[in-house]
């Protein structure tokens, strides 16, 4: 257990990180170095211990020689004694007989005692993720010798977590118009997917808004792009400035937005478009003080249609009529108003 196999060591991390380079998925990617950790030292228990970036308490994602319920339930702060000190400053611990320091080995200790340890910062670009943990029931059967085969399988373990969270920032900015820093339209179809099937379930109301900047046209010729697109990002700021949490607003065409209004009657679905038509008209935009306004059409379920798509369709179809009536009016079917 002492020597540590460099040629089955390179094939492991060889094998890992060709899973890393083909997949998303971190999870199988740190099951895989606890796996070969434990192959490679026969230890006791490993585990990796990332710091949640929402929460910054200290929490097990992969493990071995662990209970499940031990894990679930592991919360811990990041302090500033042993483990405090290995995030800080990133320099690995070893103790190769716990017997000989029982305070610092208590300190360390997961859900199991241990006779011997060694833990390695994971971390990346300077920023420490968590560290690797590693225990044996064996004196001095893990020690500094060891620390160089973790520190490589600490580094695959920050690329897999690391390329994990910029996918899901990708995903998430992939539904976000960089112009105007709402939803495309996309997510925003399956948000009113959504609120269609809650309002069936919850036999609930809601509405679909879509709103056309009436002078955009002009804005454009006369201030230019840049101040144009100022000039609805701004907008959109404007919108949902005077929503509630659950409701939303999105980018329907070039200068249209969309709004969904959820667990709302007809009344109020109309009150509340009247609102933020007068939101718009009343706010100045970018340096050069623009006024500009907004012709709103409003479809309603479950009376204007059962389906996402008929609701757009009725609201596109309302959005027209306010604009045939010269813009800068809501317009909703005369049951509603």
């Amino acid at each position: 257990m002492h020597e540590i196999p460099g040629p089955q060591c390179f094939r492991y991390l060889s094998e890992i990180l060709h899973t890393l380079a083909s997949t998303n998925q971190h999870e199988r990617v740190l099951h895989f170095v606890v796996d070969r950790i434990v192959r490679l030292t026969q230890c006791q228990t490993c585990a990796i211990v990332l710091i949640d970036p929402k929460t910054e308490y200290l929490t097990i994602q992969n493990w071995h020689g662990l209970s499940l319920t031990f894990c679930n339930e592991f919360r811990r702060r990041i302090a500033t004694a042993t483990i405090g000190n290995l995030l800080w400053t990133g320099r690995p611990l070893v103790i190769s007989d716990s017997a000989a320091e029982p305070a610092i080995a208590k300190e360390v200790q997961l859900e199991h005692p241990f006779r011997s340890c060694a833990c390695v910062q994971i971390s990346l670009d300077n920023r420490t993720l968590g560290y690797l943990h590693v225990d044996s029931g064996e004196p001095g059967a893990l020690t500094r010798d060891h620390l160089e085969m973790l520190g490589l399988f600490a580094n695959v373990v920050a690329l897999a977590v690391n390329k994990s969270r910029l996918f899901e920032e990708n995903l998430r900015l992939e539904r976000i118009d960089k112009e105007t820093g709402v939803d495309k339209y996309l997510p925003m179809l399956e948000r009113i997917q959504g609120a269609v099937t809650r309002a069936k379930e919850r036999e609930e109301h809601f509405g679909v808004l879509l709103l056309d900047v009436d002078n955009f046209k002009e804005i454009v010729k006369t201030y230019g792009y840049e101040r144009s697109r100022d000039l609805l990002r701004t907008m959109a700021d404007v919108l949902r400035a005077d929503l509630r949490p659950i409701d939303a607003v999105g980018r329907y065409g070039f200068d249209e937005f969309i709004l969904l209004l959820e667990n709302a009657d007809p009344p109020a679905v109309v009150a509340q478009a009247r609102a933020l038509h007068e939101s718009v008209a009343l706010h100045r935009y970018t340096g050069e003080n623009i006024r500009s306004t907004v012709s709103v059409g409003v479809a309603m379920y479950p009376r204007d249609g059962a389906s996402a798509e008929d609701l757009i369709l009725t609201a596109k179809r309302a959005l027209f009529e306010a604009q045939r009536s010269g813009g800068n009016t809501v317009s909703a079917s005369p049951e509603e108003e």
